[in-house]
Formats: structure tokens, C-alpha cells, sequence
């Protein structure tokens, strides 16, 4: 209820607490024969038209009812339902929508209904003109209004913020030095680089309440108003506005192209994308733009004349194809020219003088037009009704097909003007999917649908190092073993923030960075695990011998300044890491692992709960302030054999800081322990993960050169068979200390026995895209 009044705030800006007057209680449906309402030119659509009271069919009804093409409906009659029901029935020869309206009067009431029948759409185009230099204009109008410094103000609005999320006044520069843009920016409190969605309004004269629903999701949101005037008045100055001054702005100037009211409009937009970029902590990836009638046109507006957008949602667009009437075809609100042309007899008649000026400007502020800049690398979501007649179909569909880019269509056949809250709710989770997704976030997804095959193979070091061999070019244990290489490899980082050349392993962090790419180029998933030295006594990450270090690298810790320097070198390092797109690879991270034994100077008897969480919220915020989104977050305690919910969150950073649940889980002891620690924490880590939206997986494991020949056959595969793990990763193979499969030996038959043909477990070649 919540996050639906905080939407509601954001449209309407004032809401009152109360009951809300909904619906009728007499209901006139429309029904057409196909479940669609989709038909084939030439094939008929059969209407049943009934009129129901408290879900009652009424009989003997007056009704009156238009059919025919989409907003020219040439066959008009009144009829009575004499049984409350009636058969209409209608076709068309050529690509649109035909419509039937039907007005009921019942006790002096008249309630409406209606059906647009959808022949063919897919194959419908727009009329208008793109004018040669139509790019060139806007893009110079760009260029013009850029030499005006923006010039902002910002003023907090405290009664709007809460604990996640502030909420802002903005104002800059538009077009020109004291033409001002006015919007409400609301910033996640978090500090970190967020997605930016700039929402642009509908047609009329309001105030604005910001989208702070969004921007508690983690996404910066600016919601701007149009007419240069502050966006938190008092509503009466916005109707004496719209009543007065501002009253059918959207004829001003038609016949000018430079004076067109929708000019400055235009220019508040790219302006406020500006706003966005130079002032708030956009995380220069991801941009949205979204709104709904007026503002579905401005949102194909931005996003065809601004490619800093990545994704756009317009809903109901108006402003489109508007000289389809002057061929008797439907246009987009506001019909500017629908009065110019009518049909009868199936011919166009002029019947007022057509205002050249006014039609070639008309094509300068057409979505249409807009719509047909949009390019591959911005992807887009259209939603609108088959009953709308503000915003009818026929240009919805135009504008829809002219674009070229990815898109998705998703119509609500039954609204009108107006949209249902499912749509809404699909729209808004649409919007969230791609400004929040990620490189992180595609291989959470790459994960889950892997799972559904079984779980995959990984090995530390995998192509290092092994038993016999060292820094040989594609050599594997693994791939020796099965025959392929394993579908996860880990790599450590420990020693980065020294300055080392090489890791505490000794592997140069120049191999490091070329096999872990070569493994992501061969399809591969790659994690990540960094065990820094000891910044307070200067040893290793198994010095143990203070139990202030946490306490010493936190905000205003003797450390604190040593470790952000070893911070940015693992994050230059992980910067490093691009494909030969020049794009960031998908790690997973896996930072201050069996944080519940006290081995490490980050364990459990070494700092408190919350001086923990404090050391991974300071890892996590800096790599996100600098902007990576290539990181997936694995938090991976120690086998432990006794997780209550309570002791699990104790120490757990939280849902939204953590995406991988781990499990490091080695035997060191009998067996019959280890099996029993190992079920007893794989079943609540699973059902933890499950109810929390998590992934699991067994992040290290292994037996030391495992003495028994058979435990990957008969003591771990059985184990991890049960629970839902997307991968398990053995340690590494050096020297005298193995723990994944060492070729030609017993064990390692007993790895291939095993894992090599099992339909569920998965290696590089059952996972390469």
C-alpha cells in the first residue's frame, strides 16, 4: 500500500487519505469474438455488446453505438436491447483499427463502452515526413542551447525525504540565460553511482511529488515540469495557469518551428539529461526516460535526440503522426489536423483551408519522427489501450513499427486513456529490469538458468599451476582429468595492495589478469578472492595477533588512509578487466570469506558483528562509487554446522548487499562430521537463499590431497546432489597440497567417475554461449 500511494503522490502530487469513488455500478462491455481482439484484413469481427447492472444483464436498453475505422466511424444508429444483448459486425481491407463505441442510458445515465478491433497492426505505418534536415535542426537547437551554463539550484525538501532517499527542488537553465526547467530529483541516500530515470509529464499544468519509489530501489529519478515555472506550488496557481495563460499551450506558435511551445519542452529535456550527468551521481551507463501521453512523446523525444538514454518507456504516446488525418486515417492527440479533412462516401473532403505552414512545422514536433532516431543501443517498452480515443492505436502501432532498435510491445486492449495498475506494475518492474541491469545482474541471471541444468565445475588456479606442471599455455588439471576445462575458475588477489607484481601465491598478477580473460572469452565464469596482508601489524591475512585491525581501517581509524590506497589498487586492478569490447567482465566477488572462524584478522573473535558489516559495507561502497557493476557479491562463511537464523544474520551484510550465499566446506576431520556439518548447513543456507532471492553455492571445498580415493564419488557429489548449488569450486592444486584432481592418480579417476558424464554437473563446453 505503501509503495502505491508513494506512485499515486508522484502523479497527482496532493492525495487524500480516504475512500476513493471507482467504477459504476451499471458496466457496458464490448466484447469482440477473438480473445486478442487481433484479426487478419478482410477476416470479420463479431461483437457482442451487453450492459449489466451489479453484474445483472439489463434488458430493454436504449443504447446508441459509432462503427467503423478508428476515430471515422460512418455507420451511427440507436437501437433498444430488447433481450440485453446485441451482434455487431465489422471488417477492414487494410491494416488498422475498427471501432465500435456504445453509449447506454439507464435512468437518465449515459455510461459508455467500447472495442477497437486490431487488423492487422503489425503491418501499419506512419504518414508523416521526416524533413531532410530534421536531425540537423535539433541537433544544432542542442548545440545553441548548450552555450547557456545550467546554472542550478537545488533546495532539500525534508517533509519529502526518507531514510533512503532524498528528495530535492532542482532548477537550470533551459534554452537560454532565465529560461528555467523545474523538476523534483530524488537521490538514494546510499552513497555510490546509481542509474539515472528521468520521467517526463503528461500534458496539463501541475505540481510534481518526485518518484521516490524508484529512487529507493537504487535509482536516481528527476521528474520535471514543462513550463518553466516552479513544480511545488500551490495547486490553485497551477489551474488559474491552465485556465489562463498556459490554456491550450499546445497550439501555440504551430506555423514556427523556432517559436513552437514545444521547443523549449524539447530542450528542458535534453537539458535535464545534462543536470542529470553534471550534477548528481549518475553512474554513466544506464539512463531511462519514461512517461505517458504528452510525456510518452517526450520520451520517444529524449530518447531519439539524446544517446545517453539506454532505455525508454513511453505509454500511450501522443503527439504522433499527425497528418494522418489529412488521408482520413486516425492521428495522436492533439488532432491538430483532424477538423481539416472528414470522409464521406470513402473520400477524403476537405472541408477547411489547410495551413501549409502549420503542417510542415508539424513534422519537426512529430514522435514519429523522433521515434525513427532511436538506434540499436537503446532498447524500448510501448504500452497503450485499444480503446483509447485521446491516443488512438492505429499511431501507437506507426510509431511502434518505425522503430528500429530492440523493443517490446505490450498492449492493454481494454483501457482508454488511463492504465491499470498491472500495467503499471509491469511497466515500473520493466523499468527497474533495465536501469538496475548489469553486467553483475546478467550473470546472477546467466546462473539461475545454469542451475536449471545442474551445477558447475570450478577449480582455483586452475591454469597456473598443478601437480607436475607450472605455467604451461592451456594446460589444466581438470581439462587433463575430463577432458575439458572446469566451467568456474577462481583467482586470488592477495598481495595487490602492496604493489607486488605477484600474489601471495606467486602467480603474476600479468598471468592473473590474461587466463582470467581467456577464460571469460572461452565462455567461461570467473570469481575473485582477496586476502590482503594484515594493515595494522604488516602480516599476512592469517596474522591474528590484534584484534583492532577492523576497528583501525574503518572511517577515522589509524589505517583508514593505508586502506582506501589498497582499495584502489584492487579496484584499478578489477578495472583491468575488459573484454576485447572494451567492456567490463562479470566477476564474482568474493570478499572477507569464513568470516565465522578466527583464522583471518577479519574473523569472528577478531572484530565485532558490527564492525564487520562496517568492513564490508566500506569494500562494497567503494567499489561502487567507482561505479563498478561488474561485481556479484558472494558472502561465503565457514563449514559451521550449527546456522540458527539468528547467528546467520548476526554477521550477514543484507539482502541488498549480497547476491550469492557460499559455503566454504572442507573436510579436515571424519567424514561422518564433515557430512553432518555439511547438511545441516546446505539445508538452511538453502532455504535461506530461497527466501531471500538468493543464489548458493559451494564457494571453496575440497579434501587435502584426498587420502580417500573415492570421496568426490561417494562423499561429496552425493551431498551437493541435494541442494540447489549453481557451483562448487575446489582449491587449488600445488605442490605437495591438492585438492582438486590430480591426473592418472586414483582420486582422480574417482573425479572423472564422478563428475565427467553426470547429467548434472557442468563443465566449459555445457556452458559456453
Amino acid at each position: 500500500m505503501k509503495r502505491l500511494l508513494t506512485i499515486i503522490f508522484s502523479l497527482t502530487a496532493v492525495l487524500m487519505l480516504q475512500a476513493q469513488i471507482r467504477g459504476n455500478s451499471v458496466v457496458v462491455t464490448v466484447e469482440p469474438d477473438h480473445a486478442d481482439w487481433h484479426y487478419k484484413t478482410g477476416e470479420k469481427v463479431n461483437f457482442t455488446v451487453e450492459v449489466r447492472q451489479e453484474g445483472t444483464l439489463l434488458k430493454n436498453v436504449a443504447i446508441d453505438y459509432a462503427m467503423g475505422p478508428e476515430m471515422y466511424q460512418d455507420i451511427r444508429k440507436s437501437v433498444t436491447l430488447k433481450d440485453g444483448s446485441l451482434k455487431l459486425q465489422g471488417t477492414m481491407a487494410k491494416p488498422g483499427f475498427y471501432r465500435l463505441d456504445v453509449t447506454a442510458h439507464v435512468n437518465g445515465v449515459d455510461y459508455r463502452g467500447a472495442c477497437g478491433a486490431a487488423f492487422n497492426p503489425e503491418k501499419l505505418q506512419p504518414s508523416t515526413v521526416m524533413p531532410e534536415d530534421f536531425e540537423q535542426y535539433w541537433q544544432q537547437a542542442i548545440q545553441e542551447a548548450r552555450k547557456t551554463d545550467l546554472n542550478p539550484t537545488k533546495r532539500l525538501l525534508p517533509e519529502r525525504c526518507t531514510k533512503d532517499v532524498n528528495v530535492y527542488e532542482v532548477s537550470f537553465n533551459n534554452e537560454r540565460w532565465g529560461s528555467r526547467t523545474y523538476g523534483i530529483l530524488c537521490v538514494p541516500v546510499r552513497e555510490g553511482k546509481y542509474p539515472a530515470l528521468l520521467r517526463v509529464p503528461g500534458a496539463g499544468v501541475r505540481p510534481y511529488g518526485g518518484d521516490v519509489y524508484t529512487a529507493s530501489q537504487g535509482v536516481i529519478t528527476l521528474e520535471i515540469g514543462i513550463h518553466g515555472i516552479p513544480v511545488t506550488m500551490e495547486q490553485g496557481v497551477y489551474d488559474n495557469l491552465a485556465n489562463g495563460a498556459l490554456q491550450g499551450y499546445w497550439e501555440f506558435n504551430m506555423d514556427n518551428r523556432d517559436k513552437h511551445y514545444y521547443h523549449h519542452v524539447i530542450m528542458g529535456c535534453i537539458r535535464a539529461m545534462d543536470y542529470i550527468e553534471q550534477y548528481t551521481p549518475w553512474n554513466g551507463q544506464k539512463a531511462g526516460v519514461t512517461g505517458s501521453s504528452q510525456g510518452g512523446f517526450l520520451t520517444l523525444v529524449t530518447a531519439g535526440l539524446d544517446k545517453r538514454i539506454t532505455c525508454y518507456a513511453p505509454v500511450h504516446a501522443a503527439l504522433c503522426d499527425h497528418t494522418n488525418s489529412l488521408k482520413g486515417a486516425a492521428c495522436g492527440w492533439p488532432h491538430y489536423f483532424y477538423n481539416n479533412v472528414k470522409i464521406k462516401k470513402n473520400k477524403n473532403v476537405k472541408i477547411q483551408e489547410l495551413d501549409n505552414a502549420k503542417i510542415e512545422t508539424s513534422r519537426y514536433y512529430d514522435g514519429v519522427n523522433f521515434a525513427r532516431l532511436i538506434d540499436e543501443g537503446q532498447k524500448g517498452w510501448f504500452s497503450f489501450g485499444y480503446n483509447d480515443d485521446v491516443v488512438p492505436p492505429t499511431s501507437a502501432w506507426a510509431t511502434y513499427n518505425i522503430v528500429k532498435g530492440p523493443k517490446e510491445i505490450k498492449p492493454y486492449q481494454a483501457t482508454w486513456h488511463f492504465w491499470h495498475q498491472e500495467q503499471w506494475d509491469t511497466w515500473e518492474a520493466w523499468l527497474l529490469k533495465e536501469l538496475k541491469s548489469t553486467t553483475a545482474t546478467k550473470l546472477a541471471d546467466r546462473l539461475q538458468t545454469l542451475q536449471q541444468k545442474g551445477y558447475m565445475a570450478g577449480h582455483q588456479d586452475d591454469p597456473f599451476y598443478g601437480i607436475g606442471w607450472a605455467y604451461e599455455d592451456g594446460k589444466s588439471d581438470v581439462k587433463l582429468t575430463v577432458g575439458d576445462y572446469p566451467a568456474v575458475m577462481g583467482f586470488e588477489l592477495g598481495g595487490i595492495e602492496m604493489g607486488d607484481e605477484k600474489n601471495l601465491d606467486s602467480v603474476p598478477f600479468t598471468r592473473i589478469h590474461d587466463e582470467l580473460l581467456a577464460h571469460v572469452k572461452r565462455g567461461g565464469i570467473v570469481t575473485i578472492s582477496w586476502h590482503p596482508r594484515n594493515p595494522l601489524t604488516g602480516g599476512t591475512a592469517w596474522d591474528v595477533t590484534s584484534n583492532q585491525v577492523v576497528k583501525s581501517i574503518l572511517p577515522g581509524g589509524v589505517m583508514a588512509d593505508k586502506f582506501k590506497l589498497w582499495m584502489m589498487r584492487v579496484a584499478d586492478f578489477i578495472e583491468s578487466l575488459k573484454d576485447e569490447a572494451g567492456q567490463p567482465v562479470p566477476i564474482i566477488f568474493r570478499p572477507w570469506h569464513e568470516n565465522n572462524g578466527s583464522w583471518f584478522w577479519w574473523g569472528q573473535k577478531l572484530c565485532s558483528d558490527s564492525e564487520f558489516k562496517a568492513l564490508w559495507n566500506l569494500l562494497q561502497d567503494y567499489m561502487n562509487a567507482r561505479g563498478f557493476s561488474n561485481l556479484l557479491w558472494s558472502y561465503s562463511p565457514n563449514l559451521d554446522g550449527g546456522w540458527t537464523l539468528e547467528r546467520f544474520m548476526q554477521r550477514y551484510p543484507g539482502n541488498d548487499r549480497v547476491t550469492l550465499i557460499g559455503e566454504d566446506a572442507y573436510q579436515w576431520g571424519t567424514e561422518q562430521d564433515f557430512v553432518s556439518a555439511l547438511n545441516s548447513d546446505l539445508t538452511f543456507l538453502a532455504k535461506f537463499a530461497k527466501d531471500n532471492g538468493k543464489l548458493l553455492a559451494m564457494t571453496e571445498c575440497g579434501f587435502k590431497n584426498t587420502p580417500d580415493p573415492t570421496w568426490f564419488s561417494r562423499v561429496l557429489k552425493p551431498q551437493m546432489d541435494q541442494y540447489p548449488i549453481c557451483y562448487f569450486l575446489l582449491w587449488r592444486n600445488y605442490e605437495k597440497e591438492w585438492f582438486g584432481p590430480v591426473p592418472g592418480t586414483p582420486s582422480g579417476k574417482d573425479y572423472a567417475k564422478a563428475f565427467k558424464n553426470a547429467p548434472n554437473v557442468l563443465f566449459l563446453k555445457d556452458i559456453e554461449q
